[in-house]
């Protein structure tokens, strides 16, 4: 058993002066007004992150958080977003249980996450060497 502890990775959390993503909601809109809002108005927050998992190498599991809403369909969205708020949504910042212990199995979990956080541009990857200890670093976020 080990306690899992911060270190200093290759995070990376860029952001840049475009980003692409051909799921959000707002390029779906023929007029590219977000869905949200009207001409001349902008959207209370602009959040909306696509969510990646993959285990082991394997197929990766995605997901589409959007934090300027409440979705009661999915509970927990709420608390990752409210875990993304705490750090100003730098997830390369977060820490859930820091003192979580987490045995030594190597079942290495590839987190990604990228999108916009309030309108700013955000990229994300991490591989972590278990389920807890990407639980304990990031807590309900990657729990889909």
């Amino acid at each position: 058993m080990r306690t899992v502890k911060i270190v200093s990775t290759a995070v990376t959390f860029v952001l840049a002066s475009a980003l692409h993503t051909t799921s959000s909601p707002a390029s779906d809109s023929p007029s590219g007004v977000p869905a949200s809002g009207s001409p001349g108005h902008a959207p209370v927050s602009e959040t909306s992150l696509t969510l990646s998992l993959s285990v082991s190498g394997g197929p990766a599991r995605s997901t589409f958080l959007r934090c300027d809403r409440d979705d009661e369909a999915l509970p927990s969205f709420g608390t990752a977003c409210g875990m993304l708020r705490r750090f100003g949504g730098d997830l390369s910042k977060m820490t859930y249980d820091i003192d979580m212990i987490c045995d030594e199995e190597y079942v290495p979990h590839t987190a990604s996450a990228s999108g916009t956080w309030e309108g700013r541009p955000v990229r994300f990857e991490r591989t972590y060497d278990n389920r807890c200890e990407m639980t304990a670093l990031t807590g309900p976020v990657f729990s889909f």
